[in-house]
């Protein structure tokens, strides 16, 4: 093996762990972030007695919505790298609002799941009443909670890209524009599987931070879901930007879109003697 081809697998490898380090920092970000805000105790605070407030009846509805569409202004300021993404409190009706549609979203994305867990409970009601019964609904548990798990993973990954996509363009149709949804899960598998970890990493450390846990759901969700946002718009910008350069001059001039540069390219003279 030459020195040349060395070198090139040696840094690539560093390249690795620097883009692997970088994950790892702006994950533990993800717990920080908010403290370097200068009014960080009050929108904590007011963070913190909206999640006590959850638990009411009805006043606890209107709670929730509103610290999802604040989640939602997070993951909006993470994605475009704002350099104090904590927003303020000061139009709770917007949140309210805003965090309507993230909830319906979540209640219709999580429908069939519901649904089909009650319909297993039906049937461990009906079923389970014999030895015969409870081998039969055993038998038919262990067929279905591995596709339940599978439309749980495609169900995330669905809603975090809607969740993505709401935030940037605050339409309520992001969350349902499933052809495109799916088309950036295909596009972009390894951001998806990424924020998955991810995510799955900071519910850990929030479980153990426990009693803290509800009041850093929000704002280290919405920082985790927000840098996969960040990172997948740039994807997009690049995918789209190859896409540009592929096309040849004369389908850029007949379909009349810019090129790569923002240049159309001059006609030939065929098509200007023409």
């Amino acid at each position: 093996m030459s020195l040349d081809c060395c070198l090139r697998h040696v840094e690539v490898g560093l390249s690795k762990y620097e883009i692997m380090s970088n994950r790892l920092m702006d994950l533990l970000r993800a717990f920080t972030f908010m403290f370097k805000d200068r009014n960080w105790l009050i929108k904590l605070a007011a963070m913190a007695l909206f999640v006590v407030l959850c638990p009411a009846p009805v006043i606890g509805l209107l709670c929730f919505c509103a610290l999802l569409g604040y989640q939602a202004e997070i993951i909006h300021n993470v994605s475009r790298d704002y350099p104090r993404p904590l927003p303020e409190w000061d139009h709770i009706g917007e949140d309210i609002g805003k965090g309507a549609h993230v909830l319906m979203a979540i209640a219709l994305y999580h429908l069939p799941l519901v649904l089909i867990v009650g319909l297993l409970y039906v049937a461990r009601e009906t079923l389970a009443v014999s030895v015969f019964g409870s081998l039969t609904f055993a038998g038919v548990l262990a067929a279905i909670v591995p596709l339940l798990m599978i439309y749980c993973f495609i169900a995330w990954t669905l809603l975090a890209i809607g969740l993505v996509n709401y935030a940037e363009s605050w339409e309520s149709g992001a969350f349902y524009q499933f052809n495109k949804l799916l088309r950036s899960i295909g596009n972009h598998g390894d951001l998806t599987l990424q924020w998955l970890v991810y995510s799955l990493a900071a519910s850990m450390i929030l479980l153990l931070l426990l009693p803290l846990a509800p009041f850093l759901f929000f704002p280290v969700q919405g920082y985790v879901t927000g840098s996969f946002g960040r990172r997948l718009q740039s994807a997009r910008m690049q995918r789209r930007d190859a896409n540009i350069r592929a096309v040849p001059a004369a389908d850029v001039m007949r379909l009349g879109i810019d090129g790569p540069e923002g240049h159309v390219p001059p006609r030939s003279n065929e098509t200007a003697g023409s």
